[in-house]
Parts: structure tokens; C-alpha cells; sequence
């Protein structure tokens, strides 16, 4: 069941002029965007954010119950991967329209599967309410198929220097279709901690995880991530 909720770190609550959204893949907690958001807060004024949780909020769970909540969020994705449209995007756009439906600019950021979701809920929009003035930003996603159409220069795909299972699932081109043979408007590979590999490197992406660079200088996860979109999408 998609979950929601207004972040607190928004300066901002009716007729936001920018609105950012965040959708979180599996086993995903509630506060686990808060540091993103917190620098969303600082580059954009009067930003309305907003958490969307597709697949649920992993809060609550342990043990068989935490396993119980993968597998099915997994079929979930499962699906989701190989639709254009399901009920998890219809939801996604619907929220979005609750949230921004005065703002000129949407900003959709989606870790993991949540990228999915949030590729497809701007498509969604653009389609079916003629709002053009979405911006999608997939961290750390898994790759599935896209058509070559406009929309894709607006659609940035973010992975980072270290090995990311998740990324490597899937190809941006259907073999043989004449129709899937689009890729993302960028493609970008980033320094994230070095000290993180595997299924952890995956999870921190949005976190206020602190290493030191060559220079010696501290660099966090999240200000890293959030620093990257705002040079793409600047505030007006």
C-alpha cells in the first residue's frame, strides 16, 4: 500500500512554487530522505517535499515479518518493471497532483524501484494532464524499458563509483522492438563513500553519510546527491 506524507523540512505548504518528491524503493524507512530533504530546503526557497512510499514503509517490521514485506514488494517491482502503467504509478500522479497542482516546477526523485515509479508517474502526467514541467531524477535504479520520446531530456539517471547490483539489472532498449529504444536525457556516475560497498553503497545514496576526499575535505552522501540536481535544475 503507497504511504505519504509532507517532510518537515518543507518551507512551504499551498502554492508552492517547487515541488520535490521522493520515492522510495523496498525496505525503505520513514525518515531515510530526511537529509536529501534537508538540503533540498537549502537551494530551493519555499520548496514544498513530499515522501512517497509505493511499496510500503519497511517501519514496524523485523524478522519473518521484514522478509514477508521483501516478497511481496519484490512482485511488486517485478511488476511494475515490465508495465508502463499500474496502480503504484496511477497513486504516485494522483499524490503529485494533490501536492503541486499551483506549482511550475516538479522535481521527482526516485531511489532503486522508486526510480521506476517516478519515471513512469511524470510520463503519467505529461500524458494524460499535459504537465510539462516535470524534471525526474532515478538514483541507483534499475534499468527498464524506455521509448525514445522528448520526455527522456528531462529524465537524468544517477548511479556511483562503486559496484551497484541494483543498476545493473535490466537495459534501457527492448531487443527487437522498434518502439523501447530510448535511454535517459544523462547519465551520470558520482563519488559517493568509498567506504561502503554492495548492498550498503545502495542504501546510502540519501544519507548524511561523511567521508573525506583526496583533498581532505568532508563530503556527505546527501549534500553530494542533492548539490548534483540543483546544477541541473537550479531554483529561479
Amino acid at each position: 500500500m503507497t504511504e505519504t506524507f509532507v517532510s518537515s523540512n518543507s518551507a512551504c505548504t499551498t502554492q508552492c512554487r517547487t515541488v520535490v518528491f521522493f520515492f522510495a524503493g523496498v525496505l525503505t524507512y520513514r525518515n531515510n530522505f530526511e537529509a536529501a530533504a534537508s538540503e533540498i530546503a537549502k537551494r530551493y526557497q519555499q520548496a514544498k517535499i513530499v515522501m512517497i512510499f509505493p511499496y510500503g514503509m519497511a517501519n514496524g517490521t523485523k524478522g519473518s515479518s521484514t522478509l514477508r514485506l521483501l516478497a511481496r514488494q519484490l512482485a511488486q517491482v517485478g511488476y511494475d518493471l515490465t508495465r508502463d502503467q499500474s496502480r503504484r504509478v496511477t497513486k504516485a500522479a494522483q499524490i503529485i497532483l494533490q501536492h503541486a497542482s499551483d506549482a511550475d516546477r516538479l522535481i521527482l526523485i526516485g531511489h532503486s524501484a522508486g526510480g521506476v515509479i517516478a519515471y513512469r508517474a511524470g510520463l503519467y502526467l505529461e500524458d494524460k494532464h499535459d504537465i510539462q514541467h516535470v524534471q525526474v531524477f532515478a538514483v541507483g535504479c534499475p534499468k527498464f524499458y524506455v521509448k525514445d520520446i522528448p520526455y527522456n531530456e528531462r529524465f537524468t539517471y544517477i548511479t556511483g563509483q562503486n559496484p551497484d547490483r541494483i543498476t545493473q539489472i535490466g537495459s534501457w532498449r527492448k531487443p527487437g522492438s522498434r518502439l523501447y529504444r530510448g535511454k535517459p536525457g544523462r547519465e551520470i556516475q558520482m563519488d559517493f563513500n568509498p567506504d561502503h560497498q554492495g548492498w550498503r553503497f545502495h542504501a546510502s545514496y540519501f544519507l548524511n553519510s561523511t567521508w573525506t576526499d583526496s583533498n581532505q575535505a568532508f563530503r556527505t552522501n546527501s549534500e553530494e546527491l542533492i548539490s548534483q540536481i540543483h546544477n541541473i535544475c537550479p531554483d529561479r
